[in-house]
């Protein structure tokens, strides 16, 4: 997906390039560009480093629309899945198939599913042990009040 990004805002820059460059005509509004060739060339230069700026931006958007659905196809696997591997791997396959088919082949995707996967688990191992622990303190604080009482 990314290199069919940078292609289009290859082409886009190239595009740009022509038509800002070799569109010297004297009908132009662009004044700056056609006094004298330095200048033309000093704006056909300033034209490319903008043409630059707005691919890497589109990278830049590309980038983080991949890295957010990672998140959400690792959070949406860890809350299907019950735990065990094959469940995991059912889970990943089926929920990337379905709903990010976009990325399905794409090794950054895949890796950053994986990650946000296994934060999701490990913030759901913190909050078992967490409730696991609150439940024996509970069940303490009553043993205690029982004896006291007694």
């Amino acid at each position: 997906m990314k290199k069919v990004l940078s292609f289009i805002g290859s082409a886009l820059f190239v595009a740009a390039l022509t038509v800002s460059c070799g569109n010297n005509n004297t009908e132009s509004t662009d004044t700056v560009c056609e006094n004298d060739a330095t200048e033309a060339a000093a704006c056909c230069e300033q034209k490319a480093e903008q043409a630059v700026e707005a691919v890497a931006a589109s990278d830049a958007d590309a980038d983080a629309a991949l890295m957010a659905a990672a998140k959400e196809a690792g959070e949406a696997i860890c809350n299907c899945a019950n735990g065990d591997a094959a469940s995991i791997e059912k889970c990943m396959k089926s929920i990337i198939a379905e709903s990010y088919a976009a990325y399905q082949n794409n090794d950054k995707f895949t890796s950053a599913v994986k990650a946000a996967l296994g934060d999701c688990v490990k913030e759901k191992a913190k909050a078992a042990v967490a409730e696991k622990a609150n439940e024996g303190i509970k069940a303490g604080a009553e043993a205690l009040s029982n004896a006291l009482k007694k």
